[in-house]
């Protein structure tokens, strides 16, 4: 039988991968919270982060603890550590997942960021979406800014490696 990880290209280094093109920069997010929360989203965002505020496709996002919206009653909360939640159903409704190893995370920014979006995503970035799903580069991923330059990719990390190589093949 064959080898199969001659098939797979090896991940970087992610703790010093980074991408430097005229315009557009991408690097590794590590060390963030990430809790895979279903069900009755109100109930959650009071119950796990009061206040937070809710990113959707291509939506500036501030602050160190925000949902993220993957579908009508799923979300992704981030927060800049992660949290010491517990899987399993709430009883206000929702049930949690921790996903800290679960997910990778990328942020992109330069200039030329949009560009390199355009390339990836076929959704209409301006009409946003509550949802901040897309297909980026032939996989699922959340996409939302941080800043008008800048934004921040979430991908299941079985894939992080593919889409590293893609994002090294652009121009920017």
């Amino acid at each position: 039988m064959a080898e199969r990880e001659q098939f797979w290209s090896a991940p970087p280094e992610w703790e010093t991968a980074e991408i430097t093109r005229a315009g557009f920069s991408a690097r590794p997010v590590l060390g963030l919270g990430q809790v895979l929360v279903s069900g009755q989203f109100d109930a959650a965002r009071e119950t796990l982060a009061p206040g937070a505020p809710e990113a959707g496709l291509w939506s500036v996002i501030e602050g160190d603890r925000y949902l993220v919206r993957i579908a009508r009653d799923r979300a992704l909360l981030v927060t800049s550590q992660p949290l010491a939640i517990q899987s399993g159903w709430h009883a206000q409704g929702f049930a949690t997942s921790p996903a800290d190893d679960g997910w990778s995370v990328f942020e992109l920014g330069g200039e030329g960021l949009r560009d390199v979006i355009a390339e990836a995503v076929s959704a209409d970035l301006d009409r946003g979406s509550p949802s901040a799903a897309v297909q980026f580069a032939g996989t699922t991923a959340l996409l939302y800014r941080t800043a008008e330059n800048r934004a921040r990719l979430h991908l299941e990390r079985a894939v992080a490696a593919y889409v590293w190589q893609w994002l090294e093949t652009r121009k920017g």
